[in-house]
């Protein structure tokens, strides 16, 4: 199994974005973010829950067990094969999408890790 610094550093790498830009956009602490994905320091449970908060595609399985895919839409892509199971996972992103937009906008301006 990958160590999880190097499945953190997956993550990124499949949403195809940076340290720098991921911490900006998601107002996390991209000193954190490096120390973690350099292996410096073993991520707390609480960041790996931002994270995937942060990014619904992020498969906490695979951050936290290495199983799976780095990004939960790949995966649920091809387990989905009815017409009715897509639009189910579309309402869940779209309800997970607005929940997070409703939590950034409710902590503007405050910084967090």
């Amino acid at each position: 199994m990958l160590p999880l610094s190097e499945r953190v550093k997956n993550v990124f790498d499949a949403l195809g974005t940076t340290i720098h830009k991921f911490s900006k956009q998601h107002e996390f602490s991209r000193t954190s973010l490096f120390n973690v994905v350099s292996g410096r320091n073993q991520p707390v449970f609480n960041l790996v829950e931002r994270l995937c908060v942060a990014e619904p595609r992020i498969s906490a399985e695979y951050l936290l067990r290495g199983e799976g895919e780095p990004l939960r839409d790949e995966q649920l892509a091809t387990a989905l094969s009815t017409v009715e199971e897509l639009r189910a996972f579309k309402e869940q992103m779209d309800t997970a999408i607005e929940k997070r937009i409703q939590e950034l906008n409710a902590t503007s301006g405050n910084r967090q890790l």
